[in-house]
């Protein structure tokens, strides 16, 4: 496993946003081949947004200038009012429902991309799974980009049914939620996980779940980072394992689920796969961005690095583990 922390600027790459419509794979279906034609869907999957979205302006115009023309017969001659206003509130009541299956139609088409851009991501991290030894740090970074990219984001008006969660308060694991005390990790999910290595040096690590123990209070996790049959940790407790985000917080209508600026958190520094104490410098305006994280880095003058862009999905509370 990797421990370096390079004093070099790092903008995090930005992968395409290429992906759709699950589709059937092949266990003989070459990773690029898939992945070239679930792109391919999503680059149809595009213009036919672009022709969605003009469809939805053109209706939200029509329903808008319904509601203006109520208004304005509101103002007219009793005598002839009622009978104006029953013809037109119908009228327009038919318009906003177009309007309303327009954004259906735009946001199934998104749906499909994101899952698309999923189905992306999985194709990719098995690949890179099965031959790991192969992956440089570039590609494991631009795995991390996109993975961070693909995450759901929440708005706010999701009916998930979690639990007495039902509404519009962000669930655990949205952006700076942390998980409910009695959550238990899944295999597969990913984590920071508190570990000593060889020469000693204590680091939260970028790690992936491989296995729950019975009790449900220790797991057996493996680094991210780690070449197979490598890097795997035994009976680590769950209080040494912080759950990453399942969801990104919209700025815009979630900002109670974000981190303040200034706060202390643990972060992915870039181009490794650790976690280290920063500070947040900025936060997120729009579901897309990233925080602006300073890391306490004594390699700086200052004591300080520069400030990096960090995507949610790898941004969590701080915790001091005492031994």
């Amino acid at each position: 496993m990797t421990r370096t922390n390079p004093n070099i600027e790092h903008s995090p790459s930005r992968t395409s946003s290429s992906s759709s419509s699950a589709i059937a794979q092949s266990s003989s279906t070459e990773p690029k081949d898939i992945i070239n034609q679930n792109e391919l869907t999503i680059q149809n999957l595009l213009l036919e947004l672009q022709d969605n979205l003009k469809e939805t302006k053109e209706c939200y115009n029509v329903s808008r200038d319904a509601w203006i023309s109520i208004d304005e017969q509101q103002k007219s001659d009793e005598n002839t009012k009622s009978q104006l206003l029953k013809a037109t509130i119908t009228q327009t009541l038919t318009n906003v429902e177009n309007e309303i299956d327009t954004y259906k139609k735009a946001l199934s088409k998104i749906n499909q991309i994101r899952q698309l851009q999923i189905d992306i991501f999985n194709v990719t991290k098995n690949h890179i799974d099965i031959n790991r030894t192969q992956i440089t740090r570039r590609g494991l970074a631009d795995l991390l980009s996109h993975m961070a990219y693909v995450l759901k984001v929440w708005y706010g008006n999701e009916r998930l049914g979690i639990g007495s969660n039902k509404g519009n308060s962000p669930p655990p694991l949205c952006g700076a939620i942390p998980s409910a005390s009695n959550h238990v990790c899944n295999i597969g999910d990913l984590i920071a996980g508190y570990v000593e290595s060889d020469d000693g040096d204590d680091n939260w690590i970028l790690a992936e779940v491989a296995y729950v123990h019975p009790n449900k209070i220790k797991y057996d996790f493996v680094d991210i980072d780690a070449e197979p049959g490598k890097g795997r940790y035994y009976n680590i407790h769950k209080r040494h394992v912080i759950p990453l985000p399942q969801w990104r917080a919209c700025p815009l209508t979630c900002p109670q689920a974000l981190f303040s600026r200034r706060t202390i958190v643990l972060a992915l520094y870039p181009q490794t796969s650790c976690f280290y104490k920063g500070i947040v410098e900025s936060i997120p305006k729009i579901g897309k961005d990233s925080y602006s994280i300073i890391f306490e880095d004594s390699s700086y003058n200052s004591g300080y690095s520069p400030e990096f862009d960090v995507p949610q999905m790898f941004v969590v509370a701080y915790k001091d583990v005492k031994k």
